[in-house]
């Protein structure tokens, strides 16, 4: 499935009702709808005076569903950023995004990435802030639960992970999975924006 998002959502196969040759393509490397926002919200907060097309894609990690540890969620955002390009070649921007976990034993912590690449293949990456999972639902996840679905055990939600997340459990929804990846996006993105900075 592919959905084309500009000023109103496109789905494949149906005309665009908003013009979108003029706009730069960024391709979102998953239909989440919680990490299309979190992309969105990003490109509109570091580029407020330009249009994009969004193209989100239902996208491979060559990881386990759920990530342990941070050199294989970063990995996880790379493959997926990988495996978009491979399907958008013509894009400006590609996003990938990706949550993981780091299990001491004794506690359980999550903590995400989300990457940015440029057509010109300037990578850059930010990296959202950490946070305690609670105890019964780290059972569930070490059980072989994905963290979404331990969650939707412990709460009683549905489809948690595509809503606002652990965090927003945790947090009484002062803060949701939405917020968390913001600032790793919007970091990610004003050092692609800002490149220059960056470059030896």
């Amino acid at each position: 499935m592919v959905e084309r998002y500009a000023d109103n959502i496109e789905v494949e196969g149906s005309i665009p009702s908003t013009p979108t040759k003029h706009m730069k393509k960024v391709v979102i490397a998953s239909e989440n709808p919680v990490k299309i926002e979190v992309a969105k919200q990003a490109f509109l907060s570091c580029f407020p005076n330009e249009n994009f097309e969004y193209i989100s894609v239902k996208s491979q990690s060559g990881i386990p569903d759920q990530p342990m540890g941070d050199e294989q969620t970063i990995l996880g955002v790379k493959n997926r950023i990988e495996f978009i390009k491979s399907k958008y070649p013509e894009a400006d921007y590609f996003v990938g995004q990706e949550g993981g976990l780091i299990d001491t034993g004794k506690e359980m912590h999550e903590t995400a990435f989300v990457g940015i690449e440029d057509k010109n293949g300037f990578f850059a990456l930010g990296k959202t802030a950490s946070f305690l999972i609670p105890f019964k639902i780290a059972e569930f996840v070490r059980q072989g639960d994905e963290l979404g679905t331990a969650n939707d055990k412990v709460t009683g939600l549905v489809n948690s992970k595509q809503a606002g997340g652990v965090i927003s459990t945790i947090t009484d929804g002062i803060i949701d999975r939405t917020k968390l990846y913001f600032q790793a996006a919007a970091i990610a993105l004003s050092q692609v924006k800002h490149k220059e900075w960056y470059l030896n």
